[in-house]
């Protein structure tokens, strides 16, 4: 017994080292957008049926993820792909644009810079990156959001946010809640459709309260009906759940959508990512109608 206890504390000390040995070695990047592919559809809106994907790329690391990404692209055509811990690299089909926000790198990632791909056939009409106010172990780089709008089909204009929150916060939630409140900002100056999509790291019912309140307040609706299969919080041991204060049952990639009517929602069965890729159908709603005078 006191092996196995000695072998678990050996464990934990090993695993927080790390997380410090990243967190020191973390080089900030400035939150720079770059186009890496041209658009192909550059002159009709987005139409009313539209499919999303979100997908934690982790690093890119898997030799497998790049065909992966290629054959997700080509075969499930989805209309929007967010990527959170990505590469700009990691796109090798050209059959779709999209705009990469760089967010970090790590020496011992041989310098390969971090962030987030948001990939469409349309062009967006407006870019932005949004960094967290607050980082990781206070020293290292802040976490990302990308804003994206494009045209509707109706007239209207769809915000599109693919969000990374912070995750490293054991015994608070000042920085996942700052950075929650600026996209809440972001998103009530705009009257239109809304999806806001990504690894949102709601390992604790703390974390999962701050989004679904900023949810409420803005009349999102989160997308619940996926199989299982979703890249949950507490994968790891329990001991660890418990050192960081992680609850079980917890899915840290979601979609919230507005102005839309949900059709379908899945899990795409590739294996090269510690998170699955998941697609969503919406159907747009029509806009509101004015008052008559």
């Amino acid at each position: 017994m006191r092996e196995a206890a000695a072998r678990r504390m050996q464990m934990v000390f090993f695993r927080t080292a790390a997380l410090f040995l990243i967190a020191l070695t973390a080089s900030c990047q400035a939150r720079e957008v770059i186009k890496i592919s041209e658009f192909p559809e550059q002159d009709r809106p987005i139409s009313e049926s539209i499919s999303i994907v979100s997908w934690n790329a982790e690093k890119g690391g898997n030799p497998q993820f790049n065909s992966d990404l290629s054959r997700l692209i080509i075969l499930d055509r989805p209309d929007f792909v967010f990527l959170q811990e990505a590469r700009a690299d990691l796109l090798e089909t050209k059959r779709i644009g999209g705009y990469f926000a760089s967010s970090w790198s790590y020496p011992w990632l041989n310098g390969n810079v971090i962030g987030l791909l948001s990939l469409s056939y349309v062009p967006p009409v407006r870019v932005q990156p949004m960094p967290s106010n607050h980082r990781e172990f206070f020293i290292t780089a802040p976490k990302l959001s990308l804003v994206t709008e494009y045209p509707l089909v109706n007239g209207q204009r769809l915000l599109a946010i693919n969000v990374h929150l912070l995750a490293f916060e054991r015994w608070g939630t000042n920085g996942i809640g700052s950075q929650l409140n600026d996209l809440k900002i972001a998103m009530q100056e705009h009257t239109g459709p809304i999806i806001l999509v990504g690894d949102f790291n709601t390992w604790s019912h703390k974390r999962l309260n701050l989004v679904q309140e900023i949810a409420d307040e803005l009349n999102l609706t989160e997308v619940r009906d996926f199989p299982p299969g979703r890249r949950m919080a507490d994968k790891q041991a329990s001991f660890l759940n418990w050192l960081f204060g992680i609850d079980e049952g917890l899915p840290l990639d979601r979609v919230y959508y507005r102005g839309f009517t949900h059709h379908s929602a899945k899990i795409l069965p590739y294996e090269s990512s510690d998170h699955s890729a998941i697609q969503v159908t919406l159907e747009l709603q029509p806009p509101p109608s004015s008052p008559s005078n």
